[in-house]
């Protein structure tokens, strides 16, 4: 049995033990690291690399970082720092860099947490300045967790160092060794992915769906995901799997590795390229170059476009609300030529889309200014028909003249001409001028295409020569002298002929109303004869031979009535013989 002392002695080592378990142990899971990638590489003096730093959470939620990336600005001299990629969204600081101090300072973080191996925090592009040895390093760094409490989880930082060299000679090659699988091991499996269809293509997915197919004989399946195209895999399935989802990818480039497993070990290992790229171009601007001549109709326009993951591929071009047309990106060419354009105001819209289909819009307006009118300094106001008119003037020298003659008719005739290296010109007609008035105005093309504001309108009259115009007079004055002569005699032949047979017609009628006249009278006496007959006979007829006072009275009235019609129808007859006798 054991003494007193002994027990003592190792109830109190069990207890220590236990303290530093359960007082460790929380400590070891709460671990983050911020490192800079690449962590080497070899570069040319001038020329410009790009850095990532990012942070590997272990498993630990976190949702904010911050620190000061250091660098000796004598060597190396910061381009841009930027986020556009980030796994953080809400900037306390947004990246700020000092090419005097030699720093680079951070702060971000994101509400719901991350947790991943490859957290892109920001991305930095550096020049070398000089040849030799360059260090960046990371400093006052910190990794929050998401626990409510903000506790500092980092326990690692790594910077990178890089060699400056100033030889024209390519560093040599990396080189990759591959994983030798065992003999009667299965062969590397074959990936098929539904979201991300070609190994290597640019997506703005996140999500990536894989499945392959089990061969017999399997008896586990091992992945991974890395930044490595030829890493490992190491996370291991006893029981095989033959589809994966992974989600919410890192930005940029990463690799799937699958290795299948049966009873002579673990096969080959299938890489699966990925390339996400979620984020649209952090920034498009577009300008002319400098000194640009805008009275030339033929533009380039300068691009200045960042997109540090994909880059810039495609660009669209919309000029003045035309169909758009597609502009291929190059490596070399940051810049594009427009098609000729018209004097005046332009608006170019541009879409700059990058590998993975993500885009942004940029607009530019500018305008193309004509140069001076041209001066007509010579031309005759009248001339006469069949006459061929110089018309002289000037403008910018060498430049094409063009004239637009516009005839009586409204029809319009062009006049070509060049200027000399005075920039003087003179328009000479082909066509025959017609009588009547003629308007000319004067445009002009320089060498580059560009086009002048048209010149003042010139008017000028042509009218026939004098002889002719006498002619004409004559002609015209006698086309209307004779007709009206005409006119006159065979009025006065028509007045005569009236005149003739009024006088026969009024003959007529004098004959005619006497005999009317003669007739009423015979016609009267005739009835005053027939009136005395009737009264005679009635006296007869009555026993007394005397008419009867109402009888007397009766052939007193129509004998009245007789005599007063007498006399108003002779008047009349008379009145029409006196007025035709007139």
């Amino acid at each position: 049995m054991l003494d007193t002392a002994t027990l003592k002695l190792n109830r109190t080592i069990i207890a220590i033990v236990c303290f530093v378990l359960f007082t460790l142990a929380p400590l070891s899971a709460l671990a983050a690291t911020l490192a800079v990638s690449p962590a080497t590489g070899v570069y040319k003096t001038g020329a410009t690399f790009t850095v990532t730093v990012a942070v590997n959470t272990a498993g630990t939620p976190v949702n904010a970082a911050d620190g000061t990336l250091s660098f000796n600005p004598r060597e190396l001299a910061v381009v841009s720092a930027t986020r556009g990629a980030s796994i953080f969204n809400l900037w306390t600081t947004e990246p700020t860099f000092s090419n005097t101090a030699g720093t680079v300072t951070f702060s971000g973080g994101v509400p719901t947490g991350y947790t991943g191996a490859f957290g892109n925090v920001m991305t930095v592009t550096f020049r070398a300045l000089t040849s030799g040895t360059s260090r960046i390093s990371l400093t006052g760094a910190s990794v929050l967790a998401a626990d409510g409490k903000g506790t500092n989880v980092l326990t690692n930082m790594s910077g990178g160092t890089y060699t400056l060299s100033a030889v024209e000679s390519q560093p040599a090659p990396e080189v990759i060794v591959e994983y030798v699988a065992p003999a009667n091991t299965p062969a590397a499996p074959k990936i098929v992915s539904a979201t991300h269809d070609v190994s290597g293509a640019w997506s703005k997915e996140k999500t990536a769906v894989f499945t392959w197919t089990l061969p017999s004989g399997v008896t586990g399946v091992r992945t991974g995901l890395d930044k490595s195209p030829v890493a490992i895999p190491t996370k291991v399935y006893d029981s095989p799997i033959k589809t994966l989802t992974l989600a919410d990818l890192d930005e940029g480039i990463s690799y799937l590795h699958i290795q299948f497993k049966n009873a002579d070990g673990w096969g080959k290992v299938a890489h699966y390229k990925l390339a996400v790229d979620s984020v649209k171009p952090e920034s498009f601007d577009i300008k002319l170059p400098e000194n640009a001549d805008l009275s030339n109709p033929t533009q380039t326009l300068i691009f200045n476009v960042a997109d540090t993951t994909s880059g810039v591929e495609t660009f669209k071009v919309q000029i003045d609300g035309a169909l758009a047309y597609e502009h291929k990106a190059t490596s070399t060419s940051k810049s594009i030529t427009l098609p000729t354009l018209s004097a005046g105001q332009h608006s170019v819209v541009i879409e700059a889309i990058d590998g993975a289909l993500n885009s942004l819009i940029s607009t530019f307006t500018f305008t193309i200014t004509s140069f001076e009118k041209p001066v007509i300094t010579d031309f005759p106001a009248t001339l006469s028909t069949g006459v061929t008119p110089v018309i002289k003037g000037t403008t910018k020298p060498n430049a094409a003249v063009i004239g637009t003659l516009v005839a009586p008719g409204g029809e319009e005739l062009v006049i070509n001409a060049t200027a000399d290296s005075a920039g003087n010109f003179a328009l000479i007609p082909t066509e025959t001028f017609t009588a009547g008035t003629y308007t000319l105005s004067v445009s002009a093309t320089d060498a580059l295409g560009a086009i002048s504001d048209p010149s003042d309108t010139i008017t000028m009259f042509v009218s026939k020569p004098g002889y002719l115009r006498l002619g004409s007079f004559l002609i015209s004055f006698f086309s209307v002298l004779i007709p009206l002569i005409a006119l006159c005699v065979l009025t006065w032949l028509t007045l005569i002929y009236a005149f003739a047979t009024l006088r026969r017609f009024k003959a007529k009628v004098v004959v005619e109303s006497e005999e009317a006249a003669m007739m009423l009278a015979t016609e009267f006496r005739h009835i005053e004869q027939v009136l005395h007959e009737q009264e005679d006979l009635l006296i007869k007829s009555h026993k007394t031979k005397k008419l009867t006072a109402a009888e007397e009275m009766l052939f007193i009235e129509l004998r009245s009535a007789l005599a007063l019609a007498k006399q108003r129808v002779g008047k009349e007859v008379n009145d029409v013989t006196s007025i035709v006798k007139k």
